[in-house]
């Protein structure tokens, strides 16, 4: 009890932290909320974020995307994880690279009793950070100068129970909240004016998710898994702060305000639609698996005030597994690693200059056992890659291409209880 008590306080040390990161660099994340971050657990986003149906073999693993499949976790499991992505953004005529580094996960699981289990996870939810600067030139040259900077964090709890000996359910409540700050100034060639916006929300409402988990033994140990979750759409008060209006800079490079074009402050209603996600996967208990997880967003309700952006509903594709040689191979330690890999491709909803923006990546990871017990100890350092791309160069967009390199601890505790022998 005094491990879980220190892990949740260390988790509530963690969310200042939280506060203070920046974890996006694409100009993709002006968009909306900012970009998505909550395909960051190792594990899955190694497998392509195979994880409405990713139930682990293994008595340590947490799974937070689906809350209803963790009815295996035997052992109370501490994980953190760091994302180091780097991203090289170019339009038709420049290019610029960019990296970031973040805490992107900090969680602990135990089970209640033999049909039910509870955790806890501190990690981001979305990120805004880009510096851009549009130039357009004709009859009347202009330019604007956009920046953003800010997101969204979520600090979660789910609860698990065993219905039957196959089916699993599970509630997840998480509360968001945070920050997103948009700046935009925007000047004509030889005009005395310029005009500018200043517009910053503050979120913090609470998020709910249902899981259902299926999982089937087969004959010759093989196991057939699926997983249904719903995220239940619904509508927020934001703390809104908007200001449009024209000014100059003195000879002291002091903003001088000269009217107010448009301005909106207090409480504003933002419109979070609902999300759903359903997968399968299939394979041989501590041998390997393989899974497809398909995820949708009803994007085109998202309705963000002071937003007059189209959003499209949202999708994404993913196919991935895993592969253990041996879980007791004591002759080889390669042979007790855990080799995972795996391929996504995503709609993000996002259409600019009659464009889809999509995205796609193809991942890959390592679990190096740290214990000596097999099964017994499955403590794991976990490493990540993933490459991918977003965007286009067709239509004056921008293209990304980006690494991603993620490492984490999964540690059960077993590191923590008293020897009792050598």
């Amino acid at each position: 009890m005094k491990i879980k008590l220190f892990s949740l306080i260390s988790l509530v040390v963690f969310i200042n932290l939280g506060n203070a990161q920046q974890t996006s660099t694409s100009p993709y994340s002006s968009v909306g909320l900012g970009e998505s971050k909550t395909h960051t657990d190792i594990v899955t986003s190694s497998m392509g974020g195979v994880g409405t149906s990713y139930i682990s073999d293994f008595t340590n693993e947490i799974n937070f995307i689906n809350p209803a499949a963790n009815r295996n976790l035997r052992f109370t499991s501490f994980n953190i994880g760091v994302n180091m992505d780097y991203i090289d953004a170019k339009t038709s005529t420049e290019s610029s690279s960019r990296s970031t580094t973040y805490l992107s996960n900090l969680s602990i699981a135990f089970p209640v009793n033999k049909k039910s289990r509870l955790g806890l996870n501190l990690q981001p939810y979305t990120s805004m950070g880009y510096d851009m600067n549009l130039a357009t030139s004709g009859v009347v040259n202009q330019k604007s100068v956009l920046k953003g900077r800010g997101g969204l964090n979520t600090f979660s709890g789910f609860y698990s129970y065993d219905i039957t000996p196959e089916i699993s359910l599970g509630a997840k409540v998480g509360y968001i909240w945070g920050e997103l700050k948009k700046e935009q100034e925007s000047s004509v060639e030889n005009a005395a004016l310029m005009s500018g916006v200043f517009n910053k929300k503050t979120y913090g409402f609470f998020d709910y998710t249902l899981g259902i988990a299926y999982q089937k033994r087969i004959e010759n140990n093989h196991l057939l898994k699926a997983g249904i979750t719903y995220n239940i759409g619904h509508t927020v008060d934001t703390d809104i702060d908007y200001l449009y209006s024209t000014y100059y800079y003195n000879n002291y490079g002091e903003k001088q305000s000269v009217d107010t074009l448009n301005y909106v402050n207090g409480n504003r209603n933002t419109k979070f639609p609902s999300s759903f996600s359903f997968g399968a996967a299939y394979g041989e208990e501590y041998k390997w698996s393989l899974g497809v997880d398909f995820r949708f967003m009803n994007q085109s309700k998202l309705e963000i005030p002071e937003d007059d952006f189209n959003y499209k509903n949202r999708y994404r594709v993913a196919l991935g597994g895993w592969f253990l040689p041996n879980i007791n191979g004591f002759r080889s330690y390669y042979e007790r690693i855990i080799y995972r890999c795996g391929f996504y491709y995503e709609n993000t909803g996002i259409e600019l200059n009659n464009t889809n923006i999509n995205q796609f990546g193809i991942t890959a990871g390592v679990g190096l056992p740290l214990g000596k017990a097999g099964r017994q100890d499955p403590s794991l350092l976990n490493l990540g890659v993933e490459l991918g791309r977003r965007g286009t160069l067709s239509n004056g967009l921008i293209e990304e291409n980006f690494v991603n390199f993620k490492i984490g601890f999964n540690f059960d505790d077993l590191w923590f209880r008293k020897r009792q022998y050598d």
